[in-house]
């Protein structure tokens, strides 16, 4: 194996596993620095070792171009965000709450929301919905007389809003797949979107089910409900987001992403009177700086021979041992659930060339070209959901801070959940292969009908009859907003 690569190797896996396990302190060292720290320490050692490499091979090895659209979204977003937009769609799920189809209804679309309208970042959906989801979560559990169900609820949609960003259209992991894997733009939505409405039920269950995590509606006030009303300009802005979704899914225009979320942006200022300083409170940070963290240490690796000695130990690992091909296809999917980081996309954006290339090798052994696709996407899903279980400030963190749980017990459940969701995008890839159009006839059926039957569980989770109206049209309902957003 090259000495340079499996040092450049050895430090990235320093940098995540120390910072996993508190060698590296977060408070002293982010894992977004140690990152970078570690992609300048790989770019000195290859030169001590006599390697040259010009800065423009490095940007290349980088893959920067995915990252234009990304802070596109998260400007959009941060704009969204200030105008009122996302205040607008969580009053809308207030309203809903007092309907006929009353709270399975509600919960199913709450749950929901943030895969459906998935934003580049899925706390950015959090901090609006996430206090309806207590209000939902302690209506119930004082009705129901069961403590579980705000833990089922808040978590159901934490872990929905961790993998949103997989599936995103306006800078999600899933576009910097398809980027890089030169798949038809959009072709890793559908897949990955039904597969997290299963991950949420999953969730959901095994809270109820198996770790039975409790919280004490009587000791904790319930949100108020009271809240100041929201701005013209915030329905406005929502509507128009949704709108300009919907068009550009179906029309799929010929102007980039990029250009639209700019336009965008500027109408919803204009039309908020936004200045440009919130505008900038609006946009979240982190996520960025994770993405471009990973972006650039994936580049160092890249650019010294890290993911060629990578490559080289799954192969051996491979032949060498009962794992096998697919065995050690699972532990490289699964890699950013066992070491999840505070944000997806930095193991993700990180390993997606190993991805890539394993996947690559995968299909040649097997004889099927369709495997390097089934392995990628169900990689990308693990990635985006594993910031929800992750103790590294993950999202999960905010709902245990708002339900005041210790020892961060959410993780598990969402783990688990995850570990079963991602095989159901492979096996729809495996099965139906990628489409990057709008109405298909073979996803439309599978969202409607694994939704709906979602839509079923979610009844009886919530301690309705499994026929309550709610869940079933709250299923059917985001089954085919899954496949037209």
């Amino acid at each position: 194996m090259d000495p340079v690569g499996t040092i450049a190797l050895a430090i990235f896996l320093f940098a995540v596993v120390g910072s996993i396990r508190g060698w590296i302190p977060q408070r002293v060292l982010p894992i977004q620095t140690a990152l970078l720290l570690a992609a300048v320490i790989i770019t000195v050692a290859g030169l001590a070792f006599g390697e040259k490499i010009r800065f423009g091979e490095f940007v290349t090895a980088t893959s920067l171009h995915p990252i234009t659209a990304t802070i596109a979204g998260f400007i959009f977003a941060g704009a969204l965000k200030s105008a009122g937009g996302f205040d607008a769609a969580t009053d809308m799920l207030k309203k809903i709450m007092r309907t006929p189809l009353g709270a399975p209804f509600a919960v199913m679309l709450l749950v929901n929301i943030p895969t459906v309208f998935a934003m580049p970042c899925g706390r950015i959906w959090v901090a609006p919905l996430l206090p309806v989801a207590m209000m939902i979560g302690y209506e119930l559990a004082r009705e129901k007389n069961d403590r579980l169900l705000p833990s089922m609820v808040v978590f159901g949609l934490i872990v929905n809003a961790a993998a949103s960003c997989g599936p995103s259209l306006i800078g999600g992991i899933g576009t910097l797949g398809e980027g890089m894997g030169r798949y038809p733009a959009g072709s890793f939505s559908n897949p990955q979107s039904i597969a997290i409405v299963v991950i949420t039920v999953a969730v959901m269950a095994l809270i109820k089910y198996v770790f039975k995590i409790a919280v004490d509606p009587v000791g904790l006030q319930t949100p108020s409900d009271n809240a100041p009303g929201v701005p013209e300009h915030g329905y406005f802005s929502f509507i128009l987001f949704v709108a300009v979704l919907a068009v550009t899914v179906v029309v799929n225009p010929p102007i980039p992403l990029q250009t639209i979320l700019v336009i965008l942006t500027v109408i919803v200022m204009i039309v908020a009177r936004l200045s440009f300083n919130d505008l900038m409170q609006g946009i979240m940070l982190h996520p960025l700086t994770a993405m471009i963290s990973g972006f650039i240490v994936a580049g160092a690796l890249s650019a010294f021979g890290g993911f060629a000695v990578l490559l080289q130990i799954l192969e051996y690992i491979a032949r060498n041992t009962p794992l096998g091909y697919m065995g050690v296809a699972l532990i490289l999917i699964y890699l950013p659930v066992i070491f999840p980081m505070p944000c997806g996309r930095i193991l993700a954006v990180s390993l997606i060339p190993a991805a890539l290339m394993y996947g690559e090798r995968l299909a040649e052994v097997t004889g099927h070209p369709e495997l390097q696709s089934v392995m990628l996407i169900a990689f990308i899903l693990s990635g985006a959901a594993s910031c929800g279980p992750s103790p590294l400030g993950g999202i999960g963190c905010i709902g245990e801070g708002n339900l005041q749980l210790r020892g961060f017990v959410s993780g598990k459940p969402q783990a688990l959940g995850i570990l079963l969701g991602a095989p159901v995008a492979a096996l729809m890839v495996s099965f139906m292969g990628l489409s990057a159009s709008l109405f298909s006839f073979g996803f439309t059926a599978v969202s409607l009908t694994l939704c709906t039957i979602c839509g079923i569980l979610t009844n009886v989770l919530l301690g309705y009859r499994a026929y309550h109206p709610g869940g079933i049209l709250g299923g059917a309902a985001i089954g085919i907003l899954m496949v037209i957003f």
